[in-house]
């Protein structure tokens, strides 16, 4: 088990490919710390306690906490929770994250701008900023950043998404190098087309049917998780690049 004994956070955790990665890092051996808004944005209730239940059902160690990663309050009382129980932070995977159908720039709503930059940039500076003073400490600890092509390859319609991925990885590729002398390594992971509800209900490419299951991406999730500084940080990775690859 790659991953024995490491404690493992993982936002947006109640499904898809959170839920999937919290999965095989109980497999690998670590204790897996699930969170998730207890409703999602766009009406879904959470099942974090459902993906914490399958674990231990499993024979892993997993921890439930409804946790909106855009709330500077509770993301606090959550690594405080992490914290007070396990001592130590090895692994964050900022995979919450929200999309819409596209919509051109100009008839773009105000609140639903504010709310994509809300989940898919303020959630994962957030949670990396509360949990970097215990990596610090360690001097050791592996952020992942669940990133798209999206926030490189420009989509009419894709305006308010694109921004917010873009955004996020160039927070990512600045706080590699602000973390880099304390061990602690930070990437990207471009999951690439994965069947999810959220893609499911999308507009966005590839076609459904050219996608992967959320299971594939857990190679490289597991890969990422154990870098260094010293090994690999600062990259924006493609799922290709490691583990299982496109079918």
């Amino acid at each position: 088990m790659e991953m024995k004994g490491l404690v493992a956070i993982v936002t947006g955790a109640s499904r898809g490919i959170g839920r999937a990665i919290a999965m095989e890092y109980a497999r690998q051996g670590a204790k897996v710390v699930v969170t998730a808004r207890p409703q999602t944005p766009t009406g879904l209730p959470s099942t974090v306690h459902d993906t914490a239940r399958e674990i231990r059902e499993a024979g892993g160690e997993a921890l439930p906490v409804a946790c909106d990663s855009s709330d500077e309050q509770q993301v606090q009382a959550m690594v405080r929770q992490v914290t007070e129980r396990y001592g130590r932070i090895d692994v964050l995977v900022n995979n919450a994250g929200l999309f819409f159908p596209r919509k051109p720039c100009a008839e773009i709503e105000p609140e639903r701008w504010d709310l994509l930059m809300a989940v898919n940039v303020r959630g994962p500076y957030l949670t990396c900023r509360q949990v970097l003073p215990t990596m610090m400490e360690q001097r050791k600890g592996s952020i992942i950043n669940m990133g798209s092509l999206a926030g490189t390859l420009p989509r009419a319609g894709g305006s308010d998404y694109c921004s917010s991925k873009a955004a996020l990885n160039m927070l990512s590729l600045c706080l590699a190098e602000e973390v880099r002398e304390y061990g602690i390594a930070v990437n990207v992971l471009n999951p690439g087309g994965v069947k999810t509800e959220g893609a499911e209900a999308g507009e966005w490419p590839p076609p459904w049917e050219e996608r992967v299951e959320p299971e594939e991406v857990c190679p490289s999730a597991v890969y990422l998780a154990l870098q260094s500084a010293g090994t690999l940080t600062g990259r924006i990775v493609e799922r290709a690049e490691f583990g299982k690859g496109w079918p």
